[in-house]
């Protein structure tokens, strides 16, 4: 008769055997082992993922620097260039203001800007502290600027200057011609040389030129050798 052959379940036998080795001690020269299929564990971290990598998004902080440029405008001064200001010639005009372009108050650099020209100083007078006197080169004779602290302060027309005033008195004016064109706003003192000769002083009745003046100085017989046009007090003076 044959012997039947039964087939036990992988897993049922894996269990006898078990049993089997517990009870014998477990020793393992003694009798048959069997292989049986293990299972190994992978780490998490080498087992594919079938899930896309997410990408981390990074933000890029730009700092922006405004780097703001000061352009500084630097202006030279290399004093007056000749024949590029206005001329000064026997035609301008005596005021109360001044001669033609120079001004009463002028700082000396303006009047130099506004003639082309450098001021010389004027050797046949005394300088005293910030006063002295200047003449303008190329310009007309017999007229000087008196500076006081670098500024106009009157300005002087002696012999042989043919200039005249705006209402047209000039060195050669009679004391009546002068009184005649000004009336009242003409004051007569005497001049200090005590030899008959008068000071004629025009006074303006504008408020806003009360401190300027224009004196005409004559001689004993009466007839303008001088005249000059300034503030007070250097208009009053006899010169530095």
């Amino acid at each position: 008769m044959q012997p039947v052959t039964r087939l036990v379940p992988l897993a049922a036998t894996t269990a006898a055997l078990v049993m089997l080795l517990g009870a014998c001690g477990g020793d393992s020269d003694g009798g048959t082992v069997l292989d049986t299929p293990s299972t190994t564990a992978v780490p998490d971290s080498v087992v594919d993922s079938t899930e896309p990598t997410i990408p981390v998004e990074s933000s890029v902080v730009v700092e922006t620097t405004s780097t703001t440029t000061t352009v500084v405008e630097t202006t030279t001064t290399t004093g007056p260039r000749a024949g590029q200001g206005v001329e000064l010639t026997d035609t301008a005009k005596v005021s109360t203001i001044g001669l033609g372009p120079i001004f009463v108050g002028d700082l000396l650099t303006t009047v130099e800007e506004k003639l082309g020209v450098t001021l010389l100083v004027d050797e046949t007078r005394p300088v005293r502290d910030a006063c002295r006197y200047l003449l303008v080169p190329g310009g007309p004779p017999g007229v000087s600027v008196m500076a006081a602290f670098d500024r106009v302060a009157r300005i002087d027309i002696d012999s042989p200057s043919a200039i005249t005033t705006r209402s047209g008195a000039r060195i050669g004016s009679t004391k009546d011609e002068i009184v005649g064109l000004f009336g009242a706003k003409i004051q007569v003192s005497a001049a200090a040389a005590d030899d008959g000769s008068e000071l004629l002083t025009f006074v303006p009745v504008d408020e806003k030129d009360q401190n300027l003046r224009i004196v005409f100085e004559t001689n004993s017989d009466g007839v303008v050798v001088r005249y000059r046009t300034g503030q007070l007090p250097e208009v009053d003076l006899a010169g530095c």
